[in-house]
């Protein structure tokens, strides 16, 4: 049976690190401090929820998960809530996934007061993609904030090796390594793509290297329906941009002449625009560095588009 899950959350045995911050949960639970974790969509936010709950499970804490994905607006929030503890009782420690649903309209305070309310304090545990959303929601000036960054290959390697080896399928380190360089470190295509790539092995019960590609491949193919959607709802200075900044792997100066005569693009502000769109729909990054699409595989896509 494949070990690697595909367009689901994951908890247990098939979750991977983020150690450090689940402690940091634990310990904000504990203190009755809130926590807001965020992530761009793929980062694993969601597995992060249901693994929070289950290690605060495991501390001897009571946690309740809220899933709010598919939230239609703030007025059905109180048909998904827990009853709030009576007088005299232990607080539940409130795991809230997609809970960035709640201020699309913008600050939200009748229903950080209801999820207060359930927690029986301000000790809520808010999980979304929105980091400001997120503040705006759990608020307060002792707030954890924590931000789901690619897996890294120390933590991955191992995990992925055990999984194949429990399952009696060989794979060498440098597969896998291969498998971490084209899709990023990105979490959920790490886990789509090895899933492939545990298929195309499960026959010979063996992983060779012209796999890899093709497991990438494959999940880059499905991914690119969305993304033809998605594509057709840009405008032109949108695609113009993105493709540009796509080509360039990292632009620190998105702005500037030479780009903006490279990209296509007319002026400085017309392009500014259209950054700050694909900003706000999360199809851009902004760095230190400067803009890039964190999405390794619609960044090939782009790029190639």
């Amino acid at each position: 049976m494949n070990p690697f899950m595909s367009y689901r959350p994951v908890s247990g045995e098939s979750f991977c690190g983020r150690e450090a911050q689940l402690e940091a949960l634990v310990q904000a639970a504990r203190a009755g401090r809130p926590a807001a974790v965020a992530g761009r969509i793929g980062r694993g936010v969601s597995s992060m929820a249901l693994q929070t709950v289950s290690r605060l499970r495991a501390a001897g804490l009571e946690p309740v998960l809220v899933d709010l994905s598919d939230l239609a607006d703030e007025g059905d929030l109180d048909g998904r809530l827990p009853s709030a503890p009576g007088p005299g009782a232990t607080g539940l420690h409130l795991v809230v996934d997609d809970a960035d649903r709640l201020t699309a309209g913008g600050p939200a305070p009748a229903a950080r007061a209801a999820l207060e309310e359930v927690a029986g304090g301000p000790g809520l545990l808010l999980f979304g993609h929105d980091r400001e959303a997120l503040g705006r929601l759990a608020g307060g000036p002792d707030l954890l904030e924590l931000e789901l960054a690619p897996l890294t290959l120390a933590a991955w390697l191992p995990h992925a090796l055990e999984r194949f080896l429990e399952t009696e399928v060989w794979v060498a380190n440098e597969h896998v390594e291969r498998v971490y360089e084209l899709v990023g470190g990105h979490p959920r295509y790490l886990q789509e793509a090895s899933r492939e790539l545990w298929d195309l092995a499960a026959a010979g019960r063996r992983v060779e290297a012209p796999m890899v590609q093709e497991a990438v491949d494959r999940v880059a193919a499905r991914e690119a329906r969305a993304w033809r959607e998605l594509w057709g709802s840009l405008t032109p200075n949108q695609r113009r941009f993105l493709r540009g900044v796509a080509r360039a792997g990292w632009e620190p100066h998105p702005f500037g002449a030479e780009f903006l005569e490279a990209s296509g693009l007319g002026t400085a502000s017309s392009a500014q625009r259209a950054a700050a769109s694909l900003l706000r729909q999360g199809l851009l990054e902004e760095t230190s560095a400067g803009l890039w699409v964190g999405d390794p595989l619609l960044r090939q896509w782009a790029a190639g588009d």
